[in-house]
């Protein structure tokens, strides 16, 4: 772990690395502290969190590192889900506490000598009570311990958020605009305590080994943030219609899913037993009508028979409500 600590330190951006001493020294002084990470995405949020956790586990400490799904958690090392590992309600509201009992292996290990750093990736993505329950229940349980704790978030402990706020914010029913923004964690009593660092560089752009030319790949990555920020010139002030630029397009074309097919992934049938020919490519579409339009159409170019497999997720009672059958 020493030496994966040494080789990730050797590798950070001078952005990086001041983020990296402030999360560190704060955790070893043992004070406690609230951080946001506030960066898009391939600047290198992932790569701090994976140093941050070797730095402090090569010294014998406990990172506990969460993300809000599944897939995200997978990045981290000893990653979960937040639901998971802090025992959050799925229906939560203002008032809602963790489920985590005194005694129990889960608040054992988030005392104030166990856990000693938090750190929580896609965070802009959850309701703000997700954490302001994490807030009451840590500080619940870290006050049977000592007195620490009662006047900053967490009861001490130190956290780190990490996330974009250009994407996806916390989803809300049928919710307004103000809704919507008014359940983010920028908008909870909690939000006063963060200190907010920023990342700028994008490492995937410095990295790239494209074909296209940097300069390329730049004008596509600084368009990208326009989107995002909302400072992109728009056709329709209204509507806010984004003109795709002509670069970005497939034009001209009798059949333009197989356009596609042969641009995302050339030679499809030739490259079948090549396990990384569709690791390495992917076609994003915005809708699952799309999706499966897509997919039907990539699979009809596979040669072979087709095989469906089924699967049930539900239990459905039985016509005289004496049993269940699965379906």
């Amino acid at each position: 772990m020493v030496n994966i600590h040494d080789e990730f330190v050797s590798s950070l951006t001078s952005e990086q690395e001041i983020v990296y001493k402030n999360v560190l020294d704060v955790v070893l002084s043992d004070n406690g502290g609230f951080f946001f990470l506030y960066g898009f995405g391939g600047t290198g949020k992932t790569f701090i969190w994976n140093t941050l956790s070797a730095a402090l586990r090569s010294r014998g400490l406990i990172v506990l590192n969460v993300a809000f799904s599944g897939i995200a958690s997978l990045l981290l090392p000893g990653g979960r889900t937040a639901h998971s590992r802090f025992s959050i309600p799925i229906s939560i509201n203002e008032i809602s506490t963790c489920n985590l009992r005194h005694g129990s292996p889960k608040a054992e290990l988030l005392k104030k000598k166990k856990a000693s750093l938090i750190i929580w990736d896609e965070t802009p993505m959850l309701n703000k009570h997700c954490f302001e329950a994490l807030d009451r229940s840590l500080n619940d349980i870290i006050k049977t311990q000592s007195t620490h704790g009662y006047d900053i978030p967490f009861g001490g402990k130190v956290v780190v958020l990490g996330g974009d706020f250009r994407q996806i914010l916390p989803v809300i029913s049928k919710g307004s605009r103000s809704e919507i923004v008014g359940s983010a964690i920028n908008s909870s009593y909690l939000w006063k305590h963060c200190k907010v660092m920023k990342l700028t560089v994008n490492m995937i752009l410095q990295n790239a080994t494209s074909t296209s030319s940097p300069a390329e790949i730049k004008e596509f990555a600084d368009w990208l943030l326009q989107v995002g920020d909302g400072t992109v010139k728009t056709i329709d002030e209204e509507e806010t219609l984004i003109e795709i630029p002509p670069d970005l397009l497939i034009e001209q074309c009798k059949e333009p899913l197989l356009e596609l097919v042969n641009f995302a992934h050339p030679k499809l049938a030739h490259n079948l037993q090549k396990n990384s020919f569709f690791q390495e490519r992917a076609i994003l579409a915005p809708t699952l009508e799309s999706v499966e339009e897509i997919n039907n159409f990539m699979l009809a170019m596979i040669p072979g028979d087709e095989t469906e497999y089924l699967s049930y997720d539900t239990l459905c009672k039985s016509d005289d409500d004496s049993g269940v059958n699965a379906e």
